[in-house]
């Protein structure tokens, strides 16, 4: 079954200038096809952390980039323990970064986040529900970074 496939912890890593010319960070893995090919992850669910830029760049001071990786690690413990659901691309700029997940039950994702934001203080996140059977928005991120590497 789903949790006892392997997932794996490969990253790619780059950086783009949006439209305004202002940096943003990109960090996805483009080695989940054994997920997207099982059927089972047809929903999305976009965790958006706003943050305030660090200056013109829109991009986050170091204290906010911390507290985003502590938000990731407790996220990525909970929601993939038994690969209920997959983190597959990060986007950080113009002030806030986006976590894309892709998950075989959008309630059972909803508790864990839920357990896991208890955690923290109140956060300044922004959470999404998407159909997503065909994994669009993920191939759309190889489609545009994966020839970068």
């Amino acid at each position: 079954m789903i949790e006892d496939m392997p997932l794996s912890d490969a990253w790619v890593e780059t950086e783009f200038d949006n439209v305004d010319g202002l940096p943003v960070w990109v960090r996805y893995r483009p080695n989940i096809y054994n997920f997207m090919d099982t059927g089972l992850y047809n929903q999305r669910l976009d965790v958006i952390f706003a943050y305030q830029p660090n200056s013109t760049n829109q991009l986050p001071d170091g204290i906010d980039l911390d507290l985003m990786e502590r938000v990731e690690e407790v996220l990525r413990s909970l929601l993939e323990q038994d690969n209920q659901s997959i983190l597959t691309f990060v986007f950080t700029g113009e002030n806030e970064r986006w976590w894309g997940w892709y998950t075989t039950d959008i309630d059972i994702a909803g508790e864990r986040l839920n357990i896991a934001l208890a955690q923290f203080e109140e956060l300044p996140i922004t959470i999404i529900a998407n159909d997503d059977p065909d994994w669009s928005e993920y191939t759309g991120v190889l489609d545009d970074f994966s020839e970068e590497e």
